[in-house]
């Protein structure tokens, strides 16, 4: 039977092991997981790279080319496929996924293959190859490793244009909100949703990159599965990415719409101090002087001395908002 994905780590450092006959899957127990070439059909061997055991049994792997190997000792890295010695191997994008299945940030899967074995590694949960997993173990069967990298990969871009199509969707609404004259339009979550389609932006087109030198076959670099059966793959990337890129212009052009706002309500603000300025400081000045405790002061003596200073602030503010009026000023 096929084993549990929890917490506790599977046995023997292996998430999952099956060997396919004419395309069809058959679960294998942990401890039988192959490490030589089968004898009929080909296997797939998912480890817990954070697990020992997975470890030693990658050491135990036969002909498994020594950057193959490193790999797997990273569990990280940058995007990339390269081969050697008859395998083909290297990091793909993934997405770490929480407990309930959603995505937490971008992950790497690690994967070798020859003719008749792929073994793949991950340090922490992720929801491609999971998806994966998940439809091997409902009976989904693949001819080749070929044909099941091939579908890892599609599984992969599919997550990432669903959650292109959700950031899509509350840009939407963040662009509504602020072109319907926004109260606060700091307060959105435009931030995070462009740092999200940078992000996913980045990881396509890293694999885009990889694949597309693969298929070029630069420097004798060209592995053949994918440049027969990748093409169209690598045309959905380039749409994604295409998505990708609108969504990212898009969310240009509404932070400088955003700052525009911002920029013209400081103005105004500014504005409305500048004007309160204006207007206080000639009273300011007038209750200065008659505040001066010195002889000759006018109205020293005078029991309206109060209500004469009281009527020329007033008259001075009057005259300072009728010029400010006539200079058209105050709007």
């Amino acid at each position: 039977m096929p084993m549990r994905d929890d917490l506790d780590g599977p046995s023997y450092g292996v998430i999952c092991a099956y060997r396919f006959l004419d395309g069809a899957p058959q679960p294998l127990e942990p401890a039988l997981a192959p490490i030589g070439e089968p004898d009929v059909g080909w296997t797939w061997t998912h480890l817990r790279l954070g697990d020992v055991r997975a470890r030693a049994r990658l050491a135990q792997t036969a002909s498994l080319p020594t950057d193959a190997r490193e790999l797997f000792d990273a569990a990280d890295g940058r995007v990339q496929i390269s081969q050697a010695d008859g395998w083909v191997f290297g990091v793909l994008p993934d997405l770490e996924r929480d407990l309930a299945g959603g995505a937490q940030g971008e992950g790497r899967l690690v994967f070798a293959m020859d003719a008749t074995r792929l073994v793949t590694g991950r340090a922490h949960a992720l929801r491609a190859i999971d998806d994966l997993r998940r439809a091997v173990q409902g009976g989904a069967g693949f001819p080749s490793p070929a044909a099941a990298l091939i579908e890892l990969m599609e599984l992969y871009v599919q997550l990432i244009e669903d959650l292109l199509d959700g950031l899509g969707d509350e840009l939407g609404r963040i662009e509504d909100y602020v072109l319907t004259a926004p109260q606060q339009p700091h307060e959105t979550k435009l931030n995070a949703v462009r740092r999200a389609v940078s992000r996913h932006r980045r990881e396509l087109q890293a694999l885009r990159s990889v694949l597309a030198r693969a298929q070029a076959g630069r420097q004798g670099r060209r592995i053949d599965f994918l440049a027969e059966a990748g093409g169209d793959l690598l045309a959905w990337i380039e749409d994604v990415d295409r998505e990708a890129a609108g969504l990212q212009e898009r969310g240009r052009l509404l932070h400088e719409e955003m700052d525009t706002l911002i920029t013209g309500a400081t103005n105004r603000a500014m504005g409305a101090l500048t004007i309160i300025s204006t207007l206080l400081i000639p009273p300011t000045l007038i209750t200065g002087a008659f505040g001066m405790n010195l002889p000759g002061i006018p109205f020293a003596h005078s029991s309206a001395g109060f209500l004469w200073a009281a009527g020329i602030c007033v008259a001075v503010v009057s005259g300072a908002l009728w010029l400010l009026k006539r200079r058209g000023l105050l709007g």
